[in-house]
C-alpha cells in the first residue's frame, strides 16, 4: 500500500538538517547537491551582498539550509541558495530550532546542471503564487540572471547588466560581468 501521507513543515524539521529535501505543498521533493561551480558562485554572491547587507544594517541572509515556511495547510517549505529578510521583519525570526515562518524578501536560486526544468518551474511558480518580492535566478553557466518580482514579467539580464537589489535592498547594484568573471 502506497502512504498518502501529507508531511508537515514539523515533521520536516525532525527529520533533521542532514534531510536533503524541500516541501511543497505536503510532498517531500529531494533536492540534490549543487555543482561546485553553482555552489562556488552562490558563495561568491552571499559574501558580495551579506557585505553590503551587515555594512549598511539592512537585515539578515541565510544560505541554502534556511528554511521559509511559505504555506501551511498543506505546509511548504524551501531553501534557497541565498535569502535576505529586512530588519523590519526580524521579529520574526525564529530563535533555535524552527523554519523562518514567512517568505524572504529576496530568494536567490543558483541554476546548478542538475537542475531540472520542471524543477525550476514549480519552484518559479511557487515564489509567485506565495509573493516572495524579488527572486534572483542566476544561471553561471549561460552567464544570465532572471529576475522575477511579484507581480510583474521576468526580466532576463546579461552579463552586461547590473544585478540591483532594487527597494529590497536599496543601493546595492553589481555589474554581472565582474560577478561571473570573479
Amino acid at each position: 500500500m502506497v502512504s498518502t501521507h501529507l508531511i508537515t513543515a514539523a515533521e520536516l524539521e525532525n527529520m533533521g538538517s542532514d534531510a536533503p529535501f524541500e516541501l511543497i505543498k505536503g510532498v517531500l521533493y529531494e533536492v540534490s547537491p549543487s555543482s561546485f561551480d553553482s555552489s562556488e558562485f552562490g558563495m561568491r554572491l552571499g559574501i558580495i551582498l551579506g557585505s553590503y547587507v551587515f555594512e549598511h544594517g539592512l537585515g539578515f541572509l541565510t544560505g541554502a539550509d534556511g528554511g521559509y515556511l511559505l504555506e501551511r495547510g498543506p505546509d511548504t517549505v524551501i531553501a534557497p541558495d541565498l535569502g535576505f529578510i529586512r530588519n523590519e521583519r526580524s521579529n520574526l525570526r525564529p530563535r533555535g530550532r524552527g523554519f523562518f515562518p514567512a517568505h524572504p524578501d529576496l530568494a536567490v536560486e543558483i541554476i546548478s546542471p542538475t537542475d531540472e526544468r520542471a524543477d525550476i518551474r514549480r519552484k518559479m511558480d511557487l515564489y509567485e503564487r506565495t509573493s516572495v518580492p524579488l527572486v534572483w535566478w542566476v544561471d553561471p553557466i549561460k552567464r544570465t540572471v532572471t529576475v522575477q518580482r511579484a507581480g510583474q514579467p521576468v526580466a532576463r539580464l546579461t552579463e552586461f547588466d547590473s544585478l540591483d537589489g532594487e527597494d529590497i535592498i536599496p543601493g546595492f547594484s553589481i555589474q554581472l560581468a565582474i560577478l561571473f568573471d570573479f
